[in-house]
């Protein structure tokens, strides 16, 4: 069997990571980076790793020379079911999302969708947290992660579709012992609003206590402007403390409780940390499917598609579990 050739689109952190693993499957021979290339027809696979606001150039490259893509950036859904006609012209497979939240989060609530229907209330809360007091581990695209906290994000609240501002819904959390606090976010859920009939479906992302306050004085004081956003991001990233990355996924069908946890943890001198690991295993498993063949789907597919396939949903799970990660399914009174 000829191994596939991969091309990564986009360098940083996340991208990096997603090579890292790349090179670790067998089915994989080589795993190289975009830089503007005239002819990318050597690569069978593409994996888009860009910020949100460069993000569209993933798709727009996959189309152009019509190979497989599967797409961490921060791209929301309704660019990519603009583009479904166009992806299934070509006869391509495109995953977006399919990193760690939006992505394996996804694949849980398809599973949960297909195998367990009925969940009238359904709760994500996810995040990445260090034991240092007050201290926030900057483990991703800085950009992004700035940006969530600026825009608005929808959740379903008593069936109702409502738009929410940044750090609305205000809550003290108790996370592994950790003091912390959430709100309403951007999630990357939206296509999944309107497919699985719900009460109430609220993302919110989990910070250290005391960071509303913190964002709110650094964007205040200039520290995301033009001018000095490459400063900013040099000081925020230079800090590495001991991280873990979590989601806790709670479903509610009458009296029926279930709860997912997701969990990564990274020491502060690892090659990767925790939202590196658990973001980029994901990907690297799927184009290890793809190139050994297992994986012959065609056309958009969203993870919460491929979660509904039981014996998929279950090879994830196993593979990221044989990699370390903490991924459990309980019922809670």
């Amino acid at each position: 069997m000829r191994k596939h050739r991969v091309l990564i689109i986009g360098n940083g952190r996340i991208g990096r990571a997603v090579a890292s693993y790349c090179k670790r499957v067998p089915s994989i021979g080589g795993v190289d980076f975009f830089a503007a290339q005239k002819n990318l027809s050597s690569y069978d696979l593409f994996i888009g790793a860009l910020p949100g606001e460069l993000g569209e150039k993933c798709l727009a490259l996959a189309l152009r020379w019509k190979r497989n893509l599967l797409d961490i950036s921060d791209v929301d859904p309704p660019f990519y079911l603009r583009h479904r006609k166009a992806i299934e012209k070509c006869g391509i497979l495109v995953v977006p999302g399919c990193g760690f939240s939006p992505g394996l989060v996804n694949c849980i609530l398809g599973r949960e969708a297909a195998g367990h229907p009925g969940a009238k209330d359904i709760e994500i809360k996810a995040g990445s947290l260090a034991r240092t007091p007050h201290y926030f581990p900057f483990l991703w695209c800085f950009e992004d992660l700035m940006l969530e906290h600026q825009i608005p994000s929808w959740q379903i609240v008593n069936g109702r579709k409502i738009k929410c501002q940044p750090f609305e819904g205000y809550r003290k959390e108790k996370v592994f012992g950790i003091a912390a606090e959430s709100y309403y976010c951007a999630s990357g859920f939206e296509n999944v609003l309107g497919k699985i009939p719900v009460r109430n479906f609220i993302f919110r992302v989990v910070r250290p206590e005391g960071f509303r306050d913190f964002f709110l004085f650094f964007n205040s004081q200039g520290f995301l402007s033009d001018t000095n956003r490459t400063f900013s991001k040099r000081v925020a990233e230079g800090r590495a403390e001991d991280n873990s990355t979590f989601a806790e996924i709670a479903l509610s069908a009458g009296n029926k409780k279930t709860r997912w946890l997701v969990r990564n943890f990274s020491r502060r001198g690892e090659a990767l940390n925790s939202m590196q690991k658990i973001t980029a295993s994901v990907p690297a498993i799927l184009a290890g499917w793809i190139a050994a063949g297992t994986l012959k789907n065609q056309g958009l597919v969203f993870m919460e598609e491929l979660g509904k396939d039981p014996a998929l949903f279950s090879n994830l799970s196993g593979a990221l579990r044989a990699q370390g990660f903490e991924i459990t399914r309980r019922a809670v009174a």
